[in-house]
């Protein structure tokens, strides 16, 4: 079974790859081929991928009557294994982030008595199908794991009754990192292999329709903004690479969340990426960038019923649909990339129209091919 999406008049096929416009100054450049795997029935997201091509996702697990669950696919398959919860009475396993030794981060939720009430913990996989392990962070109120690297850092954020805190794990030592100022919102996000930490913040005093919010880094503990975009009040950092290259979204001045770009972070200022954004354009987001600073992520070119953008890739200084890079595929649309590693493996959810118009989603993996 998949994840049903309401129906809509639909064009789902996928054009034939070409070659796009360059950025202004730069040359015109072919663009990269790739061959679509569609991840197995059972599968609805793909969240990420590592090194040696291990994907991350959420599934409705048939062992669990269908319940929404995390999984690992190992490499050169199409079978989710999925994670156990942590605990008795625990569900809804989300993996966020996998490391090259195949080790994975994300949440659950867990049920807790008196007060009767659900709350997000930390939890961490040593592998596919392993049984999980909550993390321990603020043990008796929310928390969540969103990055872990090849040396076993792990970051994330942590709720208190007043505020919303970012935090480090370095072997079983968690620190708190320090918040923007006097912030009460700031979250970590993703970090590299050097242990370079990117996230969020909520900027007191914002008028923007949710809020202003600046994108920041945290290097040797010590925070700062990275910029934001043509004179806007919002932005956010979502994955940087081993070379310092942070990507996420920005708003221009003027706008809120919901027109924002996607952009990468670069002298103190966040520069976008001209991803193509349609007659009726909306939010657009660079998820992942990979050591040679390749760039994926969605954007909202296709009318966005669905809620699930059109995935793109970045580079060589200009973003093409990937959409237009794999052979048509009647009734399927690659709705946004996730996650990309340095082979140029890219990973994201794909949106399937059924016959009777009907929509539902299932992960996808994208394996580049030689145009020679």
């Amino acid at each position: 079974m998949r994840k049903r999406l309401p129906a809509t008049v639909l064009a789902a096929a996928a054009v034939t790859a070409g070659v796009v416009a360059a950025a202004p100054g730069a040359a015109a450049a072919t663009a990269p081929q790739y061959r679509l795997v569609l991840g197995s029935a059972h599968t609805l997201e793909y969240r990420g991928i590592n090194a040696r091509g291990d994907i991350i996702g959420v599934g409705q697990d048939p062992a669990r009557f269908g319940r929404e669950e995390g999984f690992v696919v190992k490499a050169g398959t199409t079978t989710p294994l999925f994670l156990a919860d942590p605990g008795t009475g625990n569900q809804n396993a989300v993996p966020r982030s996998i490391n090259d030794q195949g080790v994975n981060v994300g949440n659950y939720l867990q049920n807790l008595a008196s007060p009767a009430r659900e709350i997000t913990r930390p939890a961490i996989w040593p592998g596919p199908g392993g049984a999980g392990s909550d993390l321990g962070v603020n043990p008796t109120g929310s928390a969540d794991a969103f990055g872990i690297n090849d040396n076993q850092q792990i970051v994330g954020w942590q709720g208190g009754r007043t505020s919303i805190t970012p935090w480090l794990r370095n072997g079983t030592t968690v620190t708190n990192l320090p918040p923007l100022g006097a912030s009460t919102d700031t979250e970590a996000l993703g970090e590299n292999g050097n242990g370079v930490v990117v996230g969020r913040a909520a900027v007191a005093g914002g008028t923007l329709p949710g809020g202003n919010q600046a994108a920041v880094e945290w290097v040797n503990g010590k925070i700062s903004t990275l910029g934001q975009l043509g004179g806007g009040a919002w932005s956010e950092a979502l994955a940087i690479n081993t070379a310092g290259q942070a990507v996420g979204s920005a708003s221009p001045a003027g706008s809120s969340l919901l027109d924002s770009h996607a952009v990468m972070f670069s002298g103190g200022k966040a520069i976008d990426l001209n991803v193509p954004r349609g007659a009726n354009p909306g939010t657009a987001h660079a998820t992942a960038i990979n050591t040679g600073g390749v760039i994926v992520g969605d954007d909202s070119v296709f009318p966005d019923v669905s809620g699930l953008g059109n995935g793109f890739v970045y580079r060589n200084g200009h973003a093409t649909e990937l959409n237009a890079l794999i052979a048509p595929t009647p009734n399927v649309r690659l709705a946004g990339a996730t996650g990309i590693n340095d082979a140029g493996d890219i990973v994201g959810t794909a949106v399937l129209t059924q016959p009777d118009g009907s929509l539902s989603t299932v992960g996808y993996e994208l394996l580049p091919v030689s145009t020679t």
